[in-house]
Parts: structure tokens; C-alpha cells; sequence
């Protein structure tokens, strides 16, 4: 006999509330994290002289400053892990030079140029290629191997009008790590700072010529070695010599079809390693060098020129080129590239509020003395004052041989001095500054003399500490005057 029972509304539902609230549609949406990964915090520049000059003819040295390796990524549609090395955002930037005169061969700048076009699509498909379990230091360095046997296979197979080969540095900046990968006479280096007063290299690679470890293996291929220390030389079957065993491209001597060679007598593997940063104190910066610095220069020589322009990557490049030129006669093109760290960024004004935070936002703290910098509501920067020395130059062949304007290899020469004297003036100050508001006002004197003495600019002629003065400039105003104008000033 069936018995219909019936349970009261409320009473059902207190038994169906916790399958309710278990229930998907009742959960919260996780937030998603749109924000974009940050741009590393460097400035990062080049210099190169020297060189092929002749109408028609390419630079024999390339280089390639990604810096936003993440944003270029983004673009090209790869999508790399978010964990290991990538975890928290990881800023990345790359920065590479291609040497053609770090060759088995003859100098040529088609292999360079190839090389220094399609290196960062061949690394961002090899790192897109790791999982959340291959995401760590080795995984990473295999990717830059990898990526160097990909350039030069395609170089090989796809590129048959170029014969020539070359060198090169590269520098992968992932977070706190400084991925580093260096074939031939090329070099990479950072400069390391283990007490006040004192700079000195860390090596990473470079001055690569005929590897020891690849002896036996040239001999087997069916290449000869001969030589010792730093003069060891490959001969090849036909009588042609190289002094490096490491390349991209130099088909002649990756061809078993030349000279009846049993294998390549010359391969492109890297030397590959991993440097952790410390804060910008203690590793200030990184050098990349071709192969005419490296050899004209060591590498005390170049981190201390580093040290000498602290947080001006151009200054530094244009000082160790200039002075390798020197030293090579002006016989072959001398490029640097240096990568210069900065302090970590401020989060104090420009950090995000937590969701559903009530209130207006809070108002910029403002310093109690006359500030170079004035702050919007919100914390952005509103608008900064600015003093410049403009020295103007002239690329090419001048229009009007009367004015006689400087290169703007002479020109940088000329702002390099100006500022090795504003140094010694305040090395010379009894009493270190305390701040930016102290510095500005030891120097003014020293600063107002030499903008009277050099610069081009109208501002020169204005009296006192109005020398130079550029006034307030907005962001806006910034931009005008350039990106990479702008990109310093910030």
C-alpha cells in the first residue's frame, strides 16, 4: 500500500541548499589577469664604426635589440609557459649582434644579415615549443641551441647565394636570468661590481676560435689542426685555413660534397650559459662585443669603460668602439652593445587598487622642496623639467661645406668629454649630494660652462641656472622629441 508523503517547501529547501551553492552557476567567475607582462627594465643601446663605406655595400656587423621580447610574442601569435623561469610575468628582452668577420672564411655581411632577420622568430617558436614541465634553465638553453641549428640549416638549405658565414653573441634576459649564447670570436661579459670602487668581468662566453673539444672531430671529418695557444688553425682538405671551428652559414666548409669531407669540419653549437642577476649595485650591466673589440680590448678594459658611464649604454658603446677602432687602425668595423640595468621600478604610485576598493584615489605624496617632476592626480607623472646640451652633426656628405659640421661620431665624442668633466667636478665636491636637488646644484656652475661652450641650442645663451633649460615638458612634449629621447628622460 503506497503512503504519499509530503515534505514541506522550506524543509526542501534546507536540504537542497548545499547541492545549490555547489552548483557552477552560483560560483563567482575567476578574475582573469589581462595585464601584459612588463618590458625588462633596461636601456639598452649600440654603437658600430668602421666598416665597408662604399656606395652600395652592407655593414659586415648586425645587431638586433628586442625590448619587449613578451609584446613581439604576443604579436607573432607564440605563447610561452607561465611557469619556471616564465612564472610571475617574467619581463623578457633579447639583444644579439651577428659578426661577419668571425668566419671560417673570407668577411662577408650576407650571412650576418640573414641571421640577424630571422634569429628571434626561429628562439620564440623554440621557447613557444616548452611545456609547464620543460620550462626551466636547461630547457631554455637547449632552446637557444636549438634555434642556432635551425638559422643555419635554413641558411644552408634555403640561402645558396650566400656563402659567407659568422659569429655572434646573444643575450636572453628572462626575469632575473641572463641567458647567454656566444659563437666565435665574438664575446658576452657583465660587469660585476664586489665592492664600491671596483669593477671587474664576468666572462659568459667568447674568444671561441678552433675549440679544443672539437680537435678530434675535425680530424675525423677529414680536416687537419695545427698550431698552439691562441694561433690553432683548421686546414682543410683543398689548403684553405680557418681560426674558428664555430659558425653560421660558411657553406665551403660544412659541404662533404668540397674536398671528399666525411662530415662538416665547421658547426654552429654555441657556448651557452646562464648568469643570475643581483640588483643593478652589484651587476650594473652586460656587454656583448664583436670579434674586433674583443681582440683589440679586454675585458677589464671594457666593463671598466662600462663603469665609467654609468646607466649610458650609448655613451659606453660609442667610447669602446671609438677606442678599438683606435687600436685596429680603423681597419674593420667595431660594434658593442651593452645592456644597462636599472634600479627595480617604483610600484607606489602606479600600483593597481583591489577590486571594488571604495573611495577616491589617493593624492601623489608630494615632496616638501621644489620638485624637477610634477605629479597628475592619480600618481602619473604630469610633466618634468629639463637642461640639454645639443651638439648637431651631419651624416653623409655635407650640403654646405662652409658650416663644417661634426659625424655624429665626432659629435658623441664631443658630449661623452662634456660629461667625463661634470664627473670629475663632482668627484671633486667635499660632500657627496644627497639627492637629485643637490646634484643639480653642485654641478649648475660646471653645467652652465660647458652648455655655453658647446651646445647648439638657443637654450645656451639663456643667463645663470637657466643655461640649457628646456622648461617643463609633458609626456606629450616628450614624445615629439622622439621615442628614444623619451625612453632616457623616463
Amino acid at each position: 500500500m503506497a503512503i504519499n508523503v509530503e515534505m514541506p517547501l522550506h524543509k526542501a529547501r534546507e536540504l537542497m541548499a548545499p547541492y545549490r551553492d555547489a552548483m557552477p552557476i552560483n560560483n563567482p567567475l575567476p578574475e582573469i589577469d589581462k595585464e601584459p607582462p612588463e618590458a625588462p627594465n633596461v636601456l639598452v643601446d649600440a654603437v658600430s664604426l668602421g666598416g665597408p663605406s662604399g656606395p652600395g655595400q652592407k655593414p659586415l656587423v648586425r645587431h638586433v635589440l628586442v625590448k619587449d621580447l613578451n609584446k613581439i610574442s604576443t604579436r607573432m601569435k607564440f605563447e610561452h609557459p607561465k611557469t619556471g623561469v616564465f612564472s610571475n610575468k617574467a619581463p623578457m628582452g633579447l639583444y644579439a649582434l651577428f659578426d661577419g668577420q668571425s668566419c671560417a672564411g673570407e668577411p662577408g655581411p650576407m650571412a650576418a644579415e640573414f641571421c640577424a632577420r630571422n634569429f628571434h622568430l626561429k628562439l620564440m617558436k623554440r621557447l613557444a615549443e616548452l611545456t609547464p614541465e620543460t620550462s626551466d634553465e636547461a630547457s631554455v638553453q637547449s632552446a637557444l641551441v636549438g634555434s642556432f641549428e635551425d638559422l643555419d640549416k635554413e641558411l644552408l638549405a634555403n640561402q645558396p647565394e650566400v656563402n659567407d658565414g659568422c659569429g655572434a653573441a646573444v643575450a636572453l634576459l628572462i626575469g632575473a636570468r641572463l641567458f647567454t649564447a656566444v659563437l666565435g670570436q665574438c664575446s658576452a661579459m657583465v660587469g660585476s661590481v664586489p665592492e664600491p670602487s671596483r669593477i671587474s668581468p664576468v666572462l659568459l662566453g667568447g674568444r671561441q676560435g678552433v675549440v679544443e673539444g672539437d680537435f678530434m672531430r675535425i680530424r675525423f671529418a677529414g680536416g687537419m689542426v695545427y698550431g698552439d695557444g691562441g694561433a690553432v688553425r683548421i686546414r682543410h682538405p683543398t689548403g684553405a685555413e680557418s681560426s674558428v671551428s664555430r659558425s653560421l652559414g660558411d657553406r665551403f666548409w660544412k659541404d662533404p660534397q668540397v674536398g671528399a669531407l666525411k662530415a662538416p669540419l665547421v658547426v654552429c653549437i654555441p657556448d651557452v650559459q646562464t648568469f643570475p642577476l643581483g640588483t643593478s649595485e652589484e651587476h650594473p650591466f652586460a656587454l656583448l662585443a664583436a670579434s674586433t673589440v674583443a681582440a683589440a680590448l679586454t675585458p677589464q678594459e671594457l666593463v671598466e669603460i662600462g663603469g665609467e658611464y654609468p646607466s649610458q649604454p650609448r655613451a659606453s658603446c660609442g667610447e669602446i668602439a671609438t677606442r678599438a677602432q683606435a687600436a685596429r687602425a680603423g681597419a674593420a668595423q667595431c660594434t658593442a652593445v651593452e645592456v644597462s640595468f636599472l634600479p627595480p621600478r617604483d610600484r607606489g604610485d602606479d600600483r593597481k587598487r583591489a577590486p571594488g576598493t571604495a573611495g577616491p584615489e589617493p593624492a601623489p605624496a608630494y615632496p616638501a622642496k621644489k620638485a624637477r617632476v610634477a605629479f597628475a592626480p592619480g600618481g602619473g607623472t604630469q610633466s618634468m623639467r629639463l637642461r640639454h646640451i645639443m651638439v648637431r652633426y651631419q651624416d653623409g656628405p655635407q650640403k654646405d661645406g662652409k658650416k663644417g659640421l661634426r659625424t655624429r661620431q665626432e659629435a658623441e665624442a664631443v658630449l661623452r668629454q662634456a660629461l667625463g668633466e661634470l664627473r670629475a667636478d663632482l668627484k671633486a665636491c667635499k660632500k657627496a649630494p644627497k639627492d637629485a636637488m643637490e646634484l643639480v646644484g653642485v654641478t649648475s656652475k660646471k653645467w652652465a660652462e660647458l652648455c655655453k661652450r658647446l651646445s647648439d641650442c638657443e637654450t645656451a645663451r639663456k643667463g645663470g641656472t637657466m643655461c640649457g633649460d628646456l622648461g617643463w615638458l609633458t609626456p606629450e612634449a616628450l614624445s615629439t622629441m622622439g621615442p628614444v629621447f623619451k625612453e632616457v628622460v623616463d
